[in-house]
């Protein structure tokens, strides 16, 4: 008898237990989960997934447990992440315990690794209850509850649809130190003489302010002069080259006219200077013609049409006071598109007056050089020699020829032969490393950065090469301590580069405060965009310096935030233009989930 009451007393337990979960099952659309953010987000290439939940009062079973197991999944498979446990008050071990009386509250985070394809992913999550005195710490997934305690799946509930993945916007390649290139040009010239002309022009004009600045006229009778008191060089070379803010094809041609200007007027001053020097020698007026022709074969004369002048801009900029004078730099150096790099140079003419009234008017010439050593080789004379033989410059050259290459590869080849030839020069060393970091070889970088370190330990564009390659590999501590002694050692790219960390990190309020001097920059915009201060953040876009795809993208984001469909359409048109790859990121891209049915984002998406 008392065994039957027993067996009676188990049944009604489980039947009250049956019950309870079946009625929880029933009215399991009042447990609220909300995601936070929603959708889902990325954080340095993690996808975190956070939800808080929300149960109602008199809804859980003081005997019953809750398994949660969220799960990801996307086309190319399914994630499940760490589980959680609700209990009921009369449930022992570990797991959250909600009230039967009040309900409760209870938050979930994890994270798992981001992978190409993943933004269409969805957080789903089928919640299973079973009856038991203790929870079930061992179980590692939801198959496991329903086979081994007779578990209930209740019906399944939508977490997240989508993941935002504007965290990879970030621009984390910050700015690489190239160390100082000490190449001389003027080496064996004794003196020079520059005739300036107006914007766009190659008129000869004695009276134009540049002219008279500088004296021009009275430069060209100094080189008379030293031709007399010396003697004639060895050679003598004429230039003209055109401020960069014009178009390619137009600067060519005024380049060529202004060296064309510049040699008529050397060719006047030379046949004084040889007039002179045959009434000195006492020549007969019937032998002066053969004795001059004489003099003059035996000067090398060269001209030359360079074109616009980006060595000499770059140079001016780096030793002028603009505030933003790393960033220009940066600009122009990264910039492969000539075209695009001449527009770049026209809007920072009007954002910055240096440029547009000292700059770009010091760089509108001629010149003429005397050399009476070896002359120096010419810029493409340089880059002839650097691709057919390096063999045959010096470190200097070959460092020089590597500086004025636009094309990271070929810089890279340039400075690798010279790791090979001077392995001695530390500067060869930290240069490949830092091109190899910007082409996102870390393997490279390493090896060419840790030689750059013995050599010269504690040199400060060694230091800041090696932070950025900590960051690539995501070693933020080790990246902090180098970008820190860095800095302290005087390095301006340092101090740039600081903020990716914490941006990295997801500590976007100190990272803004850190960005507040680089007032245009792409990274402030960024991190504006995700303090919510989307405003600011396009004004900031505006201001930059680049005006690329990337900077049309992320203000296509602030646009669609803002519920602007015209200047969303505007900047998408801009940045695929430029990037095709942006029109798939678009296509899935949750910013633009409001616009993914609309017809005219569709044809952007297809056509542009």
């Amino acid at each position: 008898m008392k065994k039957s009451l027993f067996t009676l007393f188990l049944a009604s337990l489980l039947l009250v237990g049956c019950n309870g979960i079946s009625k929880m099952k029933s009215n399991s659309s009042k447990i609220r989960y909300q995601a936070t953010p929603n959708p889902v987000e990325t954080k340095d290439d993690n996808i975190i997934v956070k939800f808080v939940g929300s149960v109602p009062e008199k809804y859980f079973a003081k005997n019953v447990c809750l398994y949660l197991q969220p799960v990801f999944t996307w086309e190319g498979g399914s994630i499940s992440l760490e589980p959680i446990t609700l209990k009921g008050e009369n449930v022992n071990g570990e797991g959250i315990a909600i009230s039967y009386a009040n309900g409760g509250r209870f938050t979930y985070t994890d994270e798992l690794k981001f992978q190409d394809g993943m933004e269409t992913g969805r957080v789903t999550l089928t919640p299973v209850a079973y009856k038991s005195t203790t929870t079930d710490d061992e179980a590692k997934f939801a198959k496991d509850i329903v086979e081994q305690h007779h578990g209930v799946k209740f019906p399944t509930v939508l977490i997240s649809d989508g993941v935002n993945n504007l965290s990879s916007m970030l621009n984390v390649r910050g700015n690489i130190s190239i160390s100082p290139i000490n190449y001389n040009k003027t080496q064996g010239v004794v003196e020079t003489a520059d005739i300036y002309f107006k914007n766009g022009q190659s008129d000869l004009n004695w009276n134009f302010e540049m002219n008279r600045k500088f004296d021009s006229k009275a430069q060209l009778q100094d080189l008379k002069r030293i031709m007399l008191e010396e003697g004639l060089p060895r050679q003598i070379t004429i230039t003209g080259w055109a401020s960069p803010e014009g178009e390619e094809s137009n600067n060519v041609g005024v380049s060529k006219n202004r060296t064309d200007v510049a040699t008529r007027e050397l060719k006047a001053v030379l046949d004084e200077v040889l007039t002179i020097m045959a009434k000195r020698a006492k020549i007969p007026a019937h032998d002066v013609a053969y004795y001059k022709y004489n003099l003059e074969k035996q000067v090398i004369i060269t001209s030359r049409s360079a074109g616009e002048d980006w060595v000499h801009f770059t140079l001016m900029v780096e030793e002028s006071d603009i505030q933003d004078k790393h960033a220009i730099i940066n600009v122009v150096e990264t910039q492969q598109n000539l075209k695009k790099r001449e527009q770049m140079i026209k809007n920072l003419g009007e954002a910055y007056p240096l440029l547009k009234n000292e700059i770009f008017p010091n760089l509108r010439r001629a010149q003429i050089a005397l050399y009476y050593s070896e002359a120096r080789k010419t810029d493409p004379e340089l880059a002839k020699q650097a691709s057919l033989n390096p063999a045959k410059l010096t470190f200097d050259e070959l460092m020089y020829a590597a500086y004025i290459n636009y094309n990271y590869e070929t810089k890279l080849k340039y400075y690798k032969w010279a790791t090979e030839n001077y392995s001695n020069e530390w500067a060869a060393w930290n240069n490949a490393g830092a091109v190899a970091f910007y082409l996102g070889d870390y393997a490279e970088a390493e090896r060419y950065l840790n030689v750059a370190r013995e050599i010269n330990p504690h040199n400060p564009d060694v230091l800041n090469n090696t932070g950025l390659l900590c960051l690539g590999k995501k070693d933020y501590t080790l990246a902090k301590y180098y970008f820190e002694e860095a800095a302290r050692q005087g390095s301006t790219d340092a101090e740039t580069n600081l903020p990716i960390l914490n941006i990295k990190k997801g500590d976007y309020q100190a990272a803004e405060k850190q960005l507040k001097k680089e007032t245009c920059s792409y990274n402030l915009a960024f991190v504006q965009l995700l303090n919510g201060e989307t405003s600011n953040c396009i004004r900031t876009l505006d201001c930059c310096l680049d005006q690329n795809a990337d900077v049309h993208y992320l203000r296509a984001v602030a646009y669609a935030r803002l519920g602007d469909k015209s200047n969303v359409l505007r900047n998408l048109k801009l940045s695929v233009n430029e990037n095709y790859d942006y029109k798939e990121k678009a296509a899935t891209d949750t910013e633009f989930r409001a616009y993914w049915d609309d017809a005219d984002f569709k044809t952007v998406i297809k056509l542009y």
